[in-house]
């Protein structure tokens, strides 16, 4: 079997846009703790090179390069909702450099691998040219969908953590320990987004900011109603003095009671979302098994009398 050259070119150019777009996918999965840290102290912690990976060191020249070319083509309000994107997904403010790196590189390729294989199909120039259009478009959105989900999930799994953290939290606090130390004791005992977020409020705390401003930015970098309005809690309680294990008992409570509430939502919503597969799936079937023998008998006997 001999391969044409225009195949060989066609098969080089789609390893080449895999292999770019896995690099651009690696370019999202970065350290969170890492990032936190370069974020908080401003890059002071983190301006050396040593201990960061050899390949984020190789490719990040190239990243910078397609993460301004992104930005070029980028409108600034879609450059805010991008930014407030990655941070809801853990990747940091700086995460939208790779985000737009990645979209970059996935509208290149997008827009060269589909051409190819429609090249290769036999198609013509004019055929090829359209390809060229709904794969740069794939490429250039799929980026900010998948982080835009990733944020989503990430709320999600904050949202479910949350009562369990209070209550470890209040006990801790009953028990006699400051609350930065029930903390510390829940960011350690329930690992998970949550606690990565309350060691992150930590580390804050240590390198100088106010308890209030790392609540607050607690609430801007996590965006859930649930966590906001316990922080905002805390605020309050730290700045009239009320008894934090008070505050934090009280919201426990009200957490388990959402959670419920959310819990009875989704099962309400239950038959109606049934509704649809039951409609377009299952009566059709039981429609032909119950009326269809006596359809058929109805209209063999009408055609045998006629």
């Amino acid at each position: 079997m001999t391969v044409e050259p225009m195949q060989l070119a066609s098969m080089l150019a789609t390893a080449v846009g895999i292999f770019a777009l896995v690099v651009g996918v690696g370019l999202l999965r970065r350290d969170r703790n890492a990032a936190a840290l370069a974020e908080i102290a401003d890059d002071f912690v983190l301006g050396n090179d040593e201990g960061t990976p050899l390949l984020e060191r190789f490719f990040r020249p190239m990243k910078d390069r397609f993460s301004k070319l992104g930005k070029t083509f980028t409108p600034r309000s879609a450059l805010d909702k991008m930014r407030r994107h990655a941070v809801l997904a853990g990747l940091g403010a700086g995460g939208m450099e790779s985000v737009l790196a990645t979209r970059a590189i996935g509208t290149a390729v997008g827009a060269t691998v589909l051409p190819l294989i429609a090249l290769v199909a036999g198609a013509d120039f004019g055929r090829i040219m359209l390809f060229a259009l709904p794969g740069g478009a794939v490429g250039f959105f799929l980026p900010g969908l998948w982080v835009s989900r990733l944020g989503r999930k990430r709320q999600q799994a904050i949202r479910v953590d949350l009562p369990e953290t209070i209550d470890l939290m209040a006990i801790a606090v009953q028990a006699g320990m400051g609350l930065e130390a029930a903390i510390e004791l829940a960011s350690q005992t329930l690992p998970g987004l949550l606690g990565d977020e309350l060691y992150r409020l930590l580390q804050e705390i240590q390198l100088g900011s106010s308890r209030r401003q790392a609540l607050h930015q607690l609430r801007d970098r996590t965006e859930v109603s649930e966590l906001s309005s316990f922080a905002l809690a805390l605020i309050q309680a730290d700045a009239i003095g009320s008894p934090i294990a008070d505050v934090l008992q009280s919201n426990a409570a009200r957490m388990r009671l959402i959670r419920r509430q959310v819990a009875r939502e989704k099962a309400a919503k239950l038959p109606v979302k049934l509704l649809v597969p039951m409609l377009l799936f299952i009566f059709p079937a039981l429609f032909v098994v119950v009326v269809g023998p006596a359809a058929i008998s109805i209209v063999t006997k009408v055609f045998g009398a006629v």
